[in-house]
């Protein structure tokens, strides 16, 4: 079974439209590239349409690999002061000369819409993406053994908590262990193009696939496509699983925050 997430985030994305025009809002997003990753660009492009689309206020700020921290910093505290920006974030990776943590801390808590600060209010769209693909199975979840692939801790730690909300028994790792066909749930973020072959998931497994990676023009995620072909896996694909619905998450994110604010 695929696990449909652009189907859920076009209801998300309708209610969202709905919302802004029932309040009179505009709500702002403001996103901060450091670099040039290709990926990074295409996930920008894909929530400046989203953002077109619901008629919020979209800004973009690119900075080159060499430039300076404090250009950065002054950035950010601009847009922290704008009244027309309710959300700030910077898009991931960042180049290896920055720390990532540094630059999120510098970000007003009310403006944190990728839910990253300790204060922060929001649940990081990913994290919500993912829980709701796991729902969306229909499956039990109590107990169920689960296991999260990712080489970042920012991201799978915080996953992890959420799991075990929900009742899930949830382990982190940084490579596929030979143990992987034990787990119900398989959650992979390792951005390494079918790296999960057919045979190595469990009868019923729920396989949701957050990595995403481009070989001459095309998407692929961790997960091999062939998985697809087991009748008996849940699974998201790639395109059209993790990634529509995190940009929904996020825009809803910012209608939030501009309600807060208004």
């Amino acid at each position: 079974m695929l696990l449909d997430g652009k189907k859920i985030a076009k209801k998300i994305q309708s209610q969202l439209k709905e919302g802004v025009h029932k309040n009179n809002l505009r709500p702002g997003l403001a996103i901060i590239l450091i670099g040039e990753n290709p990926n990074s660009k295409t996930y920008i492009r894909l929530k400046e349409k989203a953002s077109q689309r619901l008629n919020f206020y979209f800004q973009k700020i690119f900075f080159p690999t060499n430039c300076q921290k404090s250009e950065i910093l002054s950035t950010i505290e601009n847009l922290n002061s704008d009244p027309n920006l309710h959300g700030l974030m910077i898009q991931m990776p960042v180049p290896s000369q920055f720390d990532p943590d540094f630059l999120i801390n510098k970000i007003n808590p009310q403006k944190d819409v990728d839910g990253f600060l300790q204060k922060s209010k929001f649940t990081p769209p990913t994290h919500q993406a993912i829980l709701t693909l796991i729902k969306e199975s229909k499956r039990e979840l109590k107990g169920k053994q689960a296991i999260i692939l990712s080489k970042n801790p920012i991201f799978a730690l915080p996953l992890k908590k959420i799991l075990e909300q929900e009742s899930i028994i949830a382990v982190h790792e940084r490579t596929i262990p030979n143990r992987i066909s034990s787990f119900d749930l398989v959650i992979s973020a390792l951005g390494e193009p079918k790296i999960i072959q057919p045979l190595m998931l469990k009868k019923n497994a729920i396989v949701i696939d957050v990595g995403y990676s481009k070989i001459k023009g095309k998407a692929w995620g961790d997960v091999d496509p062939r998985c697809q072909k087991r009748g008996d896996l849940f699974i998201s694909p790639v395109p059209g699983g993790v990634g529509p619905l995190t940009v929904a998450y996020l825009l809803k994110n910012v209608y939030i925050s501009a309600l807060d604010q208004k």
